[in-house]
């Protein structure tokens, strides 16, 4: 049955796709009814990949593992790459077409604190009713901050640089300056990410926010190059991310195939996780350059992946809730903490896990529109009455 779901997958990017022949090109590879669909798309593989890492993952005990979600287990990061490469090249472009951005700059923040704060409270009140001891964030915590919300960390992450931008951009209409903060505030935070020891999670896309600033603004010559020995490029940037791919997240697995011996102790452990990293990182760009190339002869769209780019977000913190509800054990690996309901059949785990997280993230997307909406409303009426 689990066949099933990667035919389902499948589909939802296959149908309704339509391919550029020779000598024509998706000029839409960036609009945003494609980059809507694709992230809509992407947010549907991190709740795979989050449902992994309660089945299958080799961190879980190894009386609970289950086939059937291997390939998702490392995919989560590519996907989230991609969430920061739009959201940098989005604020850009709506920055220059917009007049009076920066003055509802922060409306925008709306919408992430809604769903984060919806979210938050019921993974306090889950832990509240299971008698789970409850350790709030401290960001200076060697090996990063314990999160309430296991998936929360992006919000904070993609808050700062929100701010990056608007302290970048709003003030100070030279472009080069805007871009110099946000780089320098992102190679600040990655230091601190370092710094305190965070999972590379923390810190391993977050760069893909200014290259996607970047991008926005040398779109047109950017693209013409890429066009120009395409296939090459194309097959360049495939070879690239799979080789990364394959050494940032299987480096331990691939050393022992090889039989190669590696090094014991502190020291030569973070010798082998700096490789590792700057795998992750490289694997994180090529990734989004090999889509967006493929995006110049694919041009991806039907009506459910239009449903699901709206409320991307949503998904992302909503989904969480319903994996650990219904997996082996509620937030922790600790089988004391009792879920809701332990699903032991997989194909049966994940159809449970979206029907209830798209319906809940629809409901909670639409009441970050309407108290998004309210409060513009407030705010041109108090500019026309000053």
């Amino acid at each position: 049955m689990i066949f099933v779901w990667y035919i389902s997958l499948f589909a939802l990017i296959i149908v309704g796709m339509k391919f550029f022949g020779k000598g024509k090109w998706n000029d839409d590879v960036l609009s945003f009814d494609q980059t809507k669909a694709f992230l809509g798309f992407c947010a549907v593989l991190i709740v795979f990949h989050h449902m992994s890492h309660r089945t299958i993952a080799n961190w879980i005990p190894p009386f609970v593992q289950r086939p059937g979600l291997a390939p998702f287990v490392y995919v989560g990061y590519l996907c989230v790459a991609a969430f920061f490469f739009c959201s940098g090249y989005g604020l850009y472009k709506s920055a220059k077409a917009k007049p009076g951005f920066f003055k509802r700059f922060p409306l925008r923040l709306i919408p992430i604190i809604i769903p984060f704060v919806i979210t938050y409270a019921a993974y306090i009140i889950m832990m509240k009713v299971r008698n789970i001891p409850i350790v709030f964030p401290k960001f200076t915590a060697m090996g990063g901050p314990t999160t309430i919300h296991p998936y929360s960390w992006y919000i904070p992450c993609l808050i700062l640089m929100y701010l990056l931008f608007f302290f970048g951009f709003a003030f100070y209409k030279k472009d080069w300056f805007g871009i110099l903060i946000v780089i320098v505030g992102t190679f600040a935070y990655k230091v601190f990410c370092v710094r305190y020891l965070y999972g590379t999670w923390w810190y391993n896309t977050v760069h893909l926010f200014p290259i996607g600033i970047f991008f926005a603004k040398y779109e047109k010559s950017i693209l013409n190059s890429l066009k120009r020995f395409y296939f090459v490029k194309l097959i360049i940037f495939f070879l690239i991310t799979a080789v990364t791919f394959a050494y940032g997240n299987y480096f331990y697995e691939l050393a022992e195939l090889f039989k190669i011996k590696l090094g014991t102790g502190e020291k030569a452990y973070l010798m082998q996780q700096v490789p590792i990293y700057f795998a992750q990182m490289i694997s994180a760009i090529t990734f989004c350059l090999f889509i967006l190339m493929l995006g110049l002869k694919i041009k991806i769209g039907n009506p459910v992946l239009k449903f699901l780019g709206k409320m991307t977000l949503e998904l992302y913190l909503v989904h969480g809730i319903f994996v650990h509800l219904f997996s082996f054990g509620l937030i922790t690996n600790d089988m004391r903490y009792k879920p809701l309901k332990y699903i032991k059949s997989v194909p049966l785990y994940i159809l449970v896990v979206l029907i209830l997280s798209i319906p809940v993230s629809f409901v909670i997307c639409l009441l970050d529109h309407k108290i998004s909406m309210l409060l513009l409303k407030k705010k041109k009426e108090s500019a026309k009455l000053n």
